[in-house]
């Protein structure tokens, strides 16, 4: 009987030590695809500037998901100006006569493009942009999104000037962000005027 609790301790002591390195090696792979995500960040310009814009977001994106005149536009053209566009969809949200909050997403030959653009009056204070790849044209090794899909995501933050003061990105096909910047303005004030033309208008209560 003792010789039986003896091999049993010896065995329960085997098994703690192999679900202990068991656990470390979990500890370590997830450390380390840690480690590898916050490598492929790309940073650009001043990370002060995000906590002054993001007050001014979260006001935002607060006022358009509450009452309020709601826009949409559904179209084959390419307000976006994007390579290969098969259509556009834009969703926006109105304070006054300015569109705040404008949502867009594009489907093209390679995958879907969407954008977020935050607006204050006629000044564009950031831009979210993301794209995701089809399966079948997804480059090997580029960059995934928390759902696990090819792509490249930006996000552009913008000074009292328009000037792109600070910016991150993933995935190696994204846009530079001093290059892309002014595109941006551009972009958003375009889809913001069209928007506003739109006959699809409705309020929100």
């Amino acid at each position: 009987m003792q010789v039986e609790s003896h091999a049993f301790r010896h065995r329960s002591k085997r098994n703690w030590r192999a679900r202990s390195c068991l656990v470390a090696l979990l500890a370590l792979m997830l450390c380390g695809k840690a480690f590898a995500e916050d490598q492929d960040l790309h940073v650009y310009g001043d990370p002060a500037t995000r906590g002054a814009v993001d007050a001014q977001l979260k006001k935002i994106y607060e006022l358009a998901n509450g009452p309020g005149v709601q826009v949409e536009l559904l179209t084959r053209d390419n307000p976006l100006q994007l390579r290969d566009a098969l259509a556009t969809e834009l969703t926006g949200s109105m304070t006054g006569d300015s569109v705040n909050r404008i949502v867009g997403a594009v489907w093209t030959k390679q995958g879907k493009y969407s954008v977020e653009f935050y607006r204050s009056g006629n000044r564009l204070l950031m831009a979210y942009e993301t794209f995701s790849f089809f399966m079948e044209s997804a480059p090997s090794d580029t960059w995934r999104n928390f759902m696990g899909l090819a792509g490249w995501e930006s996000r552009i933050y913008f000074g009292a000037q328009g000037e792109v003061a600070y910016a991150e990105t993933h995935g190696r096909e994204a846009p530079a962000p001093e290059i892309n910047g002014r595109k941006l303005q551009q972009r958003a004030e375009h889809v913001g005027r069209l928007l506003i033309q739109s006959p699809a208008q409705w309020e929100r209560r």
